[in-house]
């Protein structure tokens, strides 16, 4: 089997899982209470996530089988190679957020921003003008969440 390859199967293996993920939410879901007052219900989310992911793992599933067919090279850009340093800063950047929003009670905006800055410069390897990118990606996510939460689904997050 070629090396190429392997990286293939490694996404199938993860599409699987992400299978396996959405299939737990979508459980976990079917067993919440029916909506009462509130229009969409406390399902709503994990179905909601459960869906995406169920995309995602699809287009990573049909990007692997394609690329095994086609025998395609690994379509990663030169220089954003996978580093394990890297993997660590990520999982170092999440376990910081994590403790900034609920041990700090810190405010959601400014705190998802600076994650997603914070994970998309340790990914791209560095730079001020990924940080920039990045951190204006996650302030309108940010802002994006904060709005649906609040005026959708009647939650306040920060």
């Amino acid at each position: 089997m070629h090396r190429k390859h392997l990286k293939y199967w490694g996404d199938i293996a993860l599409a699987v899982l992400v299978f396996g993920g959405a299939a737990v939410l979508l459980i976990g879901a079917a067993e919440l209470p029916p909506p009462r007052f509130e229009p969409l219900g406390s399902a709503a989310v994990p179905r909601g996530l459960a869906a995406i992911l169920i995309v995602l793992g699809l287009w990573v599933a049909v990007r692997a089988v394609l690329g095994m067919r086609a025998d395609a090279p690994v379509a990663s850009p030169e220089g954003t190679a996978s580093h394990p340093l890297r993997s660590l800063g990520v999982l170092a950047a999440l376990i910081a957020y994590v403790a900034a929003l609920d041990l700090g009670q810190l405010p959601f905006l400014p705190m998802t921003a600076l994650f997603l800055a914070a994970s998309g410069t340790i990914l791209s390897g560095g730079g001020w003008r990924p940080a920039l990118v990045y951190g204006a990606l996650g302030l309108a996510l940010a802002g994006a969440l904060s709005f649906i939460f609040s005026n959708f689904l009647y939650i306040e997050i920060g």
